[in-house]
C-alpha cells in the first residue's frame, strides 16, 4: 500500500533555501522525525512506512539542496549546523514539543548531532547504519589505500582510473572533483557524479553484484546529490574531530536503539560499538549478515526493533 502524506509544504525561506517537509500518518499522533542519508540523498515514503502510522505522526524533511527542497543542489549556506537549525525550525513550525528522532547512515549522524544540540526535545533515538564522520572512517572508506580497497580491489581499481582522469587522488578527491563539477560543463558533472556513485554504492552490501553507472545514467538530481556529498566530504562534514563522542554526555541518558550490520564496510562496527558503550540507555542489535545497506532480514529486524522500542517508551509515559 502506498504511503501518502496528509500534508506537505516548505519551511519559510531562510538563507536562500526553501526546505521541503511532509507529514504522514496520524495528525494527532506522537511525532517521529525521520532524517535521510547522504549527504545529498532525499526523504522517501519507505523511511516512514516502517512505523505504525495509525498511531504515530511521521515527518520527513529534505535537507538543503536535496530532493524537493529548493534550489536543488545549492551549496551556499549548506552546512551541518544549518541542517540542524532546519530540523529545529521544523519542530517549532509544527508546534511539536518533543519527538522521536530517527535516521540511517548520514541521517543517524544528524540525529545524534541534533540530539546533542537539543536533548530536551528528543524522547528517543532510532538509529541504523550509523556514520559518525570520524576521520579514520573517512580514510578507511574513501581517502587511503589499505582500507576498503583490500576488500574491493576491483572496484578500487576502477575508482583510481576515474580519479586519474580528473587528475585527483584519493586524498584530495573531494576537493578536486567538487571544483571540477562547479567549473566544468554538464558532461564533466555527469561523469563525476557517476564515478562518485560507483565507489560508494558498490560498498553497500556484501551480497550484491558490482554495478556501474555511466554519464548517460545521470540526471539533474544525481548531479545535485554528488555535489552536496563532495561539498560535505571536502569540509570534513563541518564537524570537529570526533565531535559526536566529545559531546556524548549531553545525550547519555536518552533512550536509544541502534541497528547496525556486522559487515558494514562503509561504517565499520568498531566506532559504533564505542558509541554504544558511552550511552547509558541503549539497546544495540548487530545484524549478522548485513552491510551498510541492510538485507531484507535486516530491514525486518529494524522495523520490529524500532516499533517495539516505541511501544516500550510510550508505555512508560
Amino acid at each position: 500500500m502506498a504511503v501518502i502524506p496528509f500534508h506537505e509544504d516548505f519551511l519559510p525561506e531562510k538563507d536562500g533555501h526553501r526546505v521541503y517537509f511532509a507529514q504522514y500518518g496520524n495528525p494527532k499522533g506522537e511525532a517521529i522525525v525521520s532524517l535521510h542519508g547522504g549527504p545529498g540523498s532525499k526523504s522517501k515514503p519507505k523511511h516512514v512506512a516502517r512505523y505504525d502510522l495509525t498511531r504515530f505522526q511521521a515527518i520527513t524533511i529534505d535537507q538543503r539542496g536535496c530532493g524537493k527542497s529548493e534550489p536543488l543542489g545549492e551549496l551556499r549556506e549548506n552546512t551541518t549546523q544549518k541542517l540542524i537549525e532546519d530540523i529545529e525550525r521544523l519542530r517549532t513550525y509544527l508546534g511539536v514539543e518533543q519527538w522521536f528522532v530517527s535516521g540511517g547512515s548520514w541521517g543517524a549522524t544528524l540525529a545524534l548531532i541534533y540530539a546533542e544540540a537539543h536533548p530536551e526535545r528528543v524522547r528517543g533515538l532510532l538509529l541504523g547504519g550509523i556514520f559518525l564522520a570520524f576521520r579514520d572512517d573517512e580514510e578507511w572508506a574513501f581517502s587511503k589505500s589499505g582500507g576498503v580497497e583490500r576488500l574491493f580491489p576491483d572496484v578500487w581499481e576502477k575508482r583510481m582510473e576515474f580519479l586519474r582522469k580528473f587528475r585527483a587522488t584519493p586524498e584530495n578527491a573531494a576537493e578536486v572533483l567538487l571544483g571540477k563539477m562547479l567549473s566544468g560543463g554538464e558532461t564533466a558533472a555527469k561523469e563525476i557524479a557517476a564515478g562518485v556513485h560507483n565507489w560508494e554504492a558498490n560498498l553497500f552490501s556484501p551480497a550484491n553484484e558490482m554495478t556501474y553507472l555511466t554519464a548517460e545514467d545521470i540526471d539533474e538530481e544525481k548531479i545535485a546529490s554528488a555535489k552536496i556529498f563532495l561539498h560535505f566530504e571536502a569540509n570534513n562534514y563541518f564537524l570537529e574531530k570526533e565531535q559526536i563522542l566529545r559531546d556524548i554526555g549531553r545525550i547519555r541518558s536518552i533512550p536509544t536503539v541502534i541497528v547496525h550490520g556486522r559487515y558494514d564496510v562503509l561504517c565499520p562496527l568498531k566506532n559504533v560499538w564505542m558509541l554504544k558503550k558511552n550511552l547509558q540507555n541503549v539497546n544495540m542489535f548487530i545484524l549478522p549478515s548485513s552491510g551498510h545497506g541492510f538485507s531484507a532480514e535486516g530491514d525486518m529486524v529494524r522495523e520490529i526493533v524500532f516499533n517495539n522500542a516505541l511501544t516500550e517508551w510510550t508505555r512508560k509515559d
